[in-house]
Parts: C-alpha cells; structure tokens; sequence
C-alpha cells in the first residue's frame, strides 16, 4: 500500500481529485477505513507524520507548524478536494490555523465524542486522550464546567506509541491497560476514546470494562461530516497511504491489516 515513485506518478495526476487523510501515525487509519467501508467511490490518500510523531506531547507551535509544512507539500502535490484532519490534538491545536490557510478547501477535524456520550444519556464518563487533547480541546473544557456531569479526563502521554510499537500484539498491552482503568471501573457508564490509535484498543476494552460500559469514539461524526463534502466517482476508488518516515512502512501496513481483519468489531459499534 506504500506508495512508490510509480504509485506517487498516478496520484499527481488523478482526474478525480482525492481526500486527503492525515494523522501522526497508524491512528488515522481508522478513520480511512471507515471513510473506504462507506464510500468506496472516491480516492483516498493518508499521509502519517511519522517523522514527527507523537503530537500528543509536542508544543502547540510545533503542531501547527508541522501541519502547515505537510499540508502545503501535500496540497501542491495531490490537490485533494477535502482535506481530514483524523487526529484528535491536531485538531485541536492547528484546525483554526489550517483552516484560515486552505480557505479554498473543507477542512474537517477530529473530537472526542463527548457530545454524543452525554446525548445518550451518559452521566459518567471517562476520556482517554493526549495531554494536548485535554488541555486545547474547547468541547471537553465546555462539559468540564457541565455540574450535571461526573466528567473524568485522562492523560496518556505514551499510549499511541505503545500502540504504534505494538501493533502486531496489542495484548501485550491489556494489563496496562486494566491497571490504567482499575480505578474507575464500576464507576464509570461510558469511555470515550479521545485519540484515533486508541480505536486499535477497542477489543481490548471491551474485555476489560463490563457490558454496562458504552465505548465512543469521535470517527462517526468525522464520516458524516466528510461524505457531506466530497465528490464521488462512477468505480471504486483507490487508496494511496504515504508517510516521510521510511521504515515506518511495516507498522502502517500492519494497523491496515488488523483493521481488515478486525473490520467492524473495531470501526463501528
């Protein structure tokens, strides 16, 4: 799935102009997938940033920057019509700044589902995210202050690495995981998943937290957003994944296989 200087040819002149998925790694392959799993008729490229990866610990200015730098090399290059930001603390941290410099282009970002959690009637409620997610994120600052809500916010500054590192045996990480969520486990109906890598994690939790635990994550609402803005093709359309990190090529194909083989049971409730 990597893409060659062939492949790279192909994509610089597609006549149908392609989304644009982007992300710090593996994570953002969730939400191609699922973006692929409802409309196959279109291109699709995903560039991972794993030269910089994680974002979750950088400085907001360094984010920004990252993204600007990525995103005019890309858009000059492939032209996509739509651009995804399938990041959680890329969105928010830089989607304002991303958005005021590609006004031509829709721009659609990434949050955790909060809002959908306390929709469903959730009163306590766990999220999981980076500590850039936590600190930037205006939605979860809004139902902070909700005294209705008993809201918990975690940081896991090391998790999507974890993640990334171990891709092909995610159980390694499930007594990290239990021990992590130990404490909130009977007191807690809902988690919400506040970074795309931890979507890999799905199976995991569902071990771990009992069935009266629902699990949220925001990829859903990116979906709906993005196939409101894109133009469809009349075939199938062809995925292109890209990273500046050579040898970050096997983990990439590796999150993309375990997502095929996982397929609904980690994409969709």
């Amino acid at each position: 799935m990597l893409a060659n200087k062939r492949i790279r040819s192909y994509i610089t002149y597609m006549k149908n102009k392609p989304v644009l998925v982007v992300d710090s790694g593996i994570g953002g392959l969730t939400v191609l997938y699922d973006l692929v799993k409802k409309e196959p008729n279109c291109d699709y490229i995903f560039f991972a940033d794993n030269l910089n990866a994680p974002y979750g610990n950088k400085s907001p200015a360094f984010v920004r920057n990252k993204m600007l730098e990525n995103l005019h090399m890309l858009c000059r290059k492939y032209k996509p019509q739509t651009i995804v930001i399938a990041c959680n603390t890329a969105t928010a941290v830089s989607i304002n700044t991303v958005r005021k410099t590609f006004s031509n282009l829709t721009v659609i970002g990434t949050e955790p589902a909060i809002k959908t959690a306390v929709e469903e009637n959730k009163k306590n409620i766990l999220v999981l995210a980076t500590p850039n997610t936590i600190k930037y994120n205006k939605l979860l600052k809004e139902y902070k202050s909700n005294e209705n809500l008993n809201l918990n916010l975690l940081q896991l500054p090391n998790l999507a690495m974890d993640i990334e590192r171990n891709i092909d045996n995610l159980n390694i990480l499930q007594k990290q995981i239990k021990d992590t969520l130990s404490k909130y486990i009977g007191q807690i109906d809902a988690i919400v998943l506040g970074c795309t890598h931890y979507i890999y994690l799905k199976p995991i939790l569902r071990k771990i937290c009992s069935t009266d635990i629902k699990i949220y994550d925001g990829n859903n609402g990116v979906c709906q957003q993005t196939l409101k803005n894109i133009t469809r093709k009349n075939k199938q359309g062809k995925i292109f994944v890209l990273t500046n990190k050579i040898s970050a090529g096997g983990i990439l194909i590796s999150a993309w296989n375990y997502l095929q083989k996982q397929g609904v049971s980690v994409c969709a409730e």
